[in-house]
């Protein structure tokens, strides 16, 4: 095999089409590892100067057969910098994608650390985050003994296997949660609503509309519920010009929510629809509506709609083990990171340091606050 490291904007949209022949190939691959998602969040974030890209292309007989869709991220702290060698973009799943009809993934993926590690100079840390139990990056990571103690638990995606939900009336989820059908029946009383599934091909005012309803969402958090530290996504300006490139004509974004008869958003969730799985991670609602559990009412929706869809077999919840989400189901898919420090870099070894130090110092004030 022989490889190219891509290290410009150019070079990234030249491996477009072999990019997206390995991701159909790929069955490990979600929505987070296309080049649709990785090259419009390029587009968008890449022209900071703290950002280089490192894409680790592999190829056997001239074909493209691996790639590793990786950056540089530099950040400087005091009279330390800290370049990391990490995954593009942000997102709940990340891989390499291989073409294992003559290779095996193994094989491919030792070739991608052999680069790693000839470019050591390169780099302080390696950090390859949100890593699936059952994908062959993992396990080539765990067999080897440099790089298994590096190999962490990270967090956990809960799922709906939409399969396993019995057929029969299309109306009743309430066996997923029992609770939550009353809450349904008292919104379409009071309220009146209907629900919706659309994606962003289909309607580009979307965008707007759901943007205004997590900003509301923050602030009745931070100013009714004592919040300050809640956030918005879409109060980030560089955010905006992403999700606004990805979203243009994307029929993978999709958008389930409820609405009122005055076409008011009540809640949505935004999903990515690829392959066989709907991968959520991002929700809203209107803080007007809250008193009704708006958001059980949608997710009894959106069950009961999705497990009627053809080749749409899963409903993923996102990163994180939240209580609200193990509500709804008992499955998750575990999530591992690695984590492994330079040692050949002198940088390294005093951030690595002073990494240390912090953590030390936050379990301490966590300790203080518990007391």
């Amino acid at each position: 095999m022989s490889t190219t490291i891509v290290k410009d904007t150019e070079g990234f949209r030249s491996i477009q089409a072999d990019w997206e022949r390995l991701e159909e190939q790929d069955p490990d691959i979600a929505y987070y590892s296309t080049f649709q998602y990785n090259f419009a969040w390029w587009l968008s974030y890449g022209n900071e100067p703290s950002r280089e890209l490192f894409i680790i292309c592999c190829y056997r007989d001239q074909r493209l057969v691996g790639i590793a869709p990786l950056m540089i991220r530099k950040v400087d702290r005091m009279f330390l910098t800290c370049d990391t060698l990490c995954f593009l973009g942000k997102g709940d799943y990340f891989n390499f994608l291989t073409d294992t009809t003559k290779y095996t993934a193994l094989a491919i993926i030792k070739e991608i650390f052999g680069v790693i590690e000839e470019y050591e100079q390169s780099w302080d840390k390696l950090e390859l985050t949100h890593l699936p139990t059952d994908i062959p990056l993992l396990h080539f990571l765990l067999r080897h003994d440099k790089y298994n103690p590096g190999v962490q638990y990270l967090t956990a995606c809960p799922k709906i296997n939409l399969r396993m939900i019995p057929t029969g009336d299309s109306s009743d989820t309430s066996h997923l949660n029992s609770k939550s059908i009353k809450k349904l029946e008292k919104l379409q009383k009071e309220i009146g609503y209907q629900f919706h599934a659309v994606n962003c091909a289909q309607d580009d005012d979307l965008y707007d509309r759901i943007a205004l309803v997590h900003k509301k969402e923050k602030q009745y958090l931070q100013q009714v519920k004592g919040r300050i530290d809640r956030r918005s996504i879409f109060d980030d300006h560089q955010n905006e010009i992403f999700f606004k490139q990805l979203f243009r004509n994307n029929n993978c974004v999709l958008i389930l929510f409820l609405e009122t008869q005055a076409k008011e958003i009540i809640a949505y969730q935004i999903c990515y629809r690829y392959k066989n799985k709907l991968y959520g991670w991002n929700t809203g609602y209107d803080p007007n509506y809250a008193k009704y559990g708006v958001f059980d009412v949608l997710m009894q929706e959106s069950i009961r709609h999705i497990k009627s869809w053809e080749h749409v077999d899963e409903l993923d919840l996102g990163a994180g083990s939240y209580s609200w989400k193990f509500r709804w189901t008992s499955q998750c898919r575990a999530l591992y990171s690695l984590l492994m420090w330079n040692s050949t870099k002198k940088n390294a070894k005093w951030y690595q340091k002073m990494s240390r130090y912090k953590l030390v110092m936050k379990l301490l004030r966590n300790q203080s606050l518990a007391k």
